[in-house]
């Protein structure tokens, strides 16, 4: 029997639902040294869908990792470290800061989200492949719903260990099909914002 991690239904998220969050991922300066994003729309899509879940009751989520490597440009107190613009938290939004990948791992997030009653996490960020879909599966496992915006995600070019290249585009496609329909459902910015 195949295992099943969360309720992965279409479920087009409200924002004007108490019972639902925006999780916005690793959107920091940081990322304008990694090159060309998948998504050059990707900007303009998170500021949609922060705008929308501003207007509404949702909860709203900005997560930030901050590099335990020296040199990094994510390291705590470094200008890479810091959100981006688009992204911005307001006050009384919810900031956590990560140093692994899902954005579960040594956080209070499970028990924040339980404690406000948010069931469905609506996902984007960067990338798609690393800390969005690790979030994104640890999420399921441990019983949320799920939907990843996809054209408020992207992912980087880059080289394997074979040297083979492998396009941002290339590889946030395929993150989508690993997730969809066992882990979450994808939607896009459209899809989530069209009937607030």
């Amino acid at each position: 029997m195949t295992p099943r991690y969360g309720t992965t239904s279409l479920r087009l998220c409200d924002a004007r639902d108490e019972s639902a969050a925006l999780v916005i991922i690793d959107m920091q300066r940081a990322i304008d040294g990694w090159g060309e994003p998948s998504n050059p729309d990707l900007e303009a899509n998170l500021a949609e869908l922060l705008a929308c879940w501003r207007g509404g009751n949702g909860h709203i989520v900005h997560v930030r990792h901050f590099s335990r490597s020296p040199g990094s440009r994510r390291r705590a107190g470094q200008p890479g470290a810091e959100f981006k613009d688009c992204v911005t938290p307001a006050q009384g939004e919810r900031v956590l800061t990560k140093h692994m990948d899902s954005a579960f791992v040594d956080t209070d997030l499970e028990a924040w989200l339980r404690r406000h009653g948010v069931g469905h996490l609506v996902v984007a960020g960067v990338t798609t492949g690393h800390a969005v879909s690790t979030t994104v599966r640890h999420g399921a496992c441990l019983g949320f719903s799920l939907s990843v915006v996809a054209d408020a995600c992207a992912c980087f070019s880059l080289e394997d260990a074979a040297g083979r290249a492998w396009s941002g585009e290339a590889l946030h496609r395929a993150s989508l099909a690993l997730l969809s329909g066992r882990y979450a459902t994808i939607a896009s910015t459209h899809e989530v914002v069209q009937y607030f």
